[in-house]
């Protein structure tokens, strides 16, 4: 069928919806899923009209070929969404699980942004992550100044660094995807919950966000037992996935629709939008902590949540899962930390992309000081794995995973206030104040307003 004809049949698909004729726009449909029989979305809308009218047995036909399409052009967690909706009719159907492919997903991954090697079928017994095994010790510099604390540099021409990369779509704004009511004529509104045609990103998009390896890099055995944990969950216009202080028990695979997080104290920048095949709630990795955002839907929102234990166990049996857990840890961590961060919120989406990239993944050897009372610090740190000591006198505390300190040193180059030792082995992200002030420099606005800053503490705690 030409293109010409294809535009024709979705026309007279809209005026049926429009003017609510049921049955045309359900034939319509399905004459254009015969016209393109590899797009999931007329299967999938059609699917939604039958079940809109009461017939839902007749719509699970419909979604259990679209979760095949969804699998076969790599959209995993779209695949997914079907096929809880197929076991929300019937929960009989169990089988509908293993028609979610994560083939596809994974050469598109391996494509656009290669990640870790494939895991085993099954690990005989647990052992550390690759990334953990690998990362560069933290070594102190032997040429530091009596009244800095600093540690050796990573020669990128020399060394091997194992990199957390950070996709530019991670960090740059997403735009809006519903329209305000001023910018619909009055003879859309009627589309707003018919719309035949649903957004979706871009399978190359998709392959660089961070959803991607999480289904990607499973070997089926390990992808059929998330998936059989993970709910659905829909949210209306102004639903909250999450709130700040909530118990941090799950991870969301965002699939369809928009959320915004809402940072408490954050007035600056855009709003932090997040979409089809981002990550929310990426602090349940991380042990005995709560929410730090409101998640709040904008508009309809579709997501799967994975619960925190299903992860744990699964990292148990498959440990170079740790791998990919970590890494989406870490792409999460700078992400959230280039967008919510005032020391940052200058800088424009490109050049925090250049930021991302200067991140090192390092490991520090439980009792190693990073910062100490009276000395400046070498750099801005986050911890992924381990706990740190924070003291000053005879006073200490401890604090976990997800820490973040430094800032301030990057911005006034003061001594500390306060000392951090590594009371276990830890795994942190370090960005250097050497490379931190050479790229700052290349942008004189950026320096004038991180001069103004220089004046706070920032959340750093050692400030």
């Amino acid at each position: 069928m030409s293109r010409d004809a294809r535009a024709k049949l979705r026309a007279r698909l809209q005026e049926a919806l429009r003017k609510e004729k049921t049955e045309e726009a359900l034939s319509l449909y399905a004459e254009l899923e015969k016209a393109e029989p590899t797009e999931p979305r007329w299967p999938h809308r059609r699917g939604d009209l039958l079940r809109r009218i009461g017939r839902e047995w007749q719509a699970i036909d419909c979604y259990q070929r679209a979760v095949r399409a969804y699998s076969e052009l790599g959209f995993v967690a779209r695949a997914a969404a079907m096929a809880k909706v197929i076991l929300a009719i019937d929960p009989g159907r169990t089988s509908i699980l293993e028609e979610v492919d994560g083939a596809k997903a994974q050469e598109l991954h391996r494509a656009k942004r290669p990640g870790p090697p494939p895991l085993p079928p099954k690990s005989e017994k647990k052992r550390r992550s690759r990334i953990t095994d690998d990362a560069l010790v933290l070594e102190l510099a032997e040429d530091a100044d009596d009244d800095e604390i600093r540690f050796v540099d990573i020669d990128i021409d020399v060394e091997d660094p194992i990199e957390i990369r950070v996709s530019p779509q991670e960090l740059a704004p997403r735009p809006p995807t519903r329209r305000t009511l001023e910018d619909i004529d009055l003879d859309d509104i009627v589309f707003l919950d018919l719309d035949e045609e649903p957004e979706r990103i871009d399978v190359d998009t998709l392959a660089e966000l961070p959803s991607m390896p999480l289904f990607a890099e499973l070997p089926p055995e390990a992808l059929s037992r998330l998936l059989q944990a993970a709910e659905l969950v829909e949210l209306k216009e102004g639903d909250a996935l999450m709130r700040t202080g909530d118990d941090s028990n799950a991870l969301f695979v965002l699939v369809e629709g928009q959320v915004e997080v809402k940072v408490p104290g954050r007035h600056i920048g855009d709003a932090i939008l997040l979409g089809e095949g981002d990550l929310v709630g990426e602090s349940c990795l991380l042990d005995d902590v709560h929410r730090r955002a409101d998640v709040i839907a904008r508009g309809p929102v579709g997501a799967l949540r994975i619960p925190k234990a299903t992860l744990d166990d699964l990292v148990d049996e498959y440990a170079e899962l740790g791998d990919v857990i970590l890494e989406l840890l870490g792409r999460r961590l700078i992400s959230n930390m280039l967008q919510t961060s005032p020391v940052f919120a200058a800088f424009d989406a490109t050049t925090r992309s250049e930021l991302a990239a200067l991140f090192e993944l390092r490991r520090a050897n439980e009792g190693l000081i990073l910062v100490k009372p009276g000395k400046r610090s070498d750099g801005l740190y986050c911890t992924l794995l381990g706990e740190l000591e924070l003291f000053v006198g005879n006073e200490t505390r401890r604090a976990g995973p997800g820490i973040i300190f430094g800032q301030r040193t990057l911005l006034s180059h003061e001594p500390s206030r306060l000392g951090v030792r590594c009371a276990t082995e830890v795994l942190l992200l370090r960005l250097s104040a050497q490379k931190f002030t050479t790229l700052a420099a290349m942008y004189p606005t950026v320096l004038m307003y991180l001069s103004e800053l220089a004046s706070g503490d920032h959340g750093d705690p050692t400030s």
